[in-house]
């Protein structure tokens, strides 16, 4: 067993992120010495705070972690994340290239010079039908 500060070296985790992480119930630590209040974790739970940098790194909430620790449908949640990220990534996409468009100069090709005129019409009917 280790102590929060040796396992926070090994994990590369703050210890105030561990200390979190027991508070919400995420990663809890194996055994809590009530005397001194140390907080003590095995080398088991160096596999499932792996799991949950992995999740975080791609952008998964807390909650959305405890639900596949709690045994939701993994695939589901990892699903919902792609397609958000794809839609990001096509937004980003779009912006780019308006950046490119605009960089190159050719927005001002486009924009046509024109003058507005002002004329007067005889009245007329128009026909309307909804």
């Amino acid at each position: 067993m280790y102590r929060i500060g040796e396992f926070s070296k090994m994990s590369k985790i703050t210890i105030k992120t561990l200390r979190y992480y027991d508070e919400i119930g995420l990663l809890e630590p194996e055994k809590v010495d009530h005397f001194t209040s140390y907080r003590f974790y095995t080398t088991q739970q160096l596999v499932k705070l792996h799991h949950v940098q992995s999740f975080r790194q791609i952008g998964l909430s807390i909650n959305e972690i405890k639900l596949i620790f709690a045994g939701q449908n993994k695939k589901n949640i990892l699903e919902k994340r792609k397609s958000e990220l794809k839609a990001e990534l096509e937004r980003i996409t779009d912006q780019l290239s308006r950046i490119e468009f605009i960089l190159t100069g050719k927005e001002e090709e486009i924009f046509m010079n024109y003058q507005a005129i002002i004329k007067e019409l005889p009245e007329c009917i128009v026909y309307y039908k909804d």
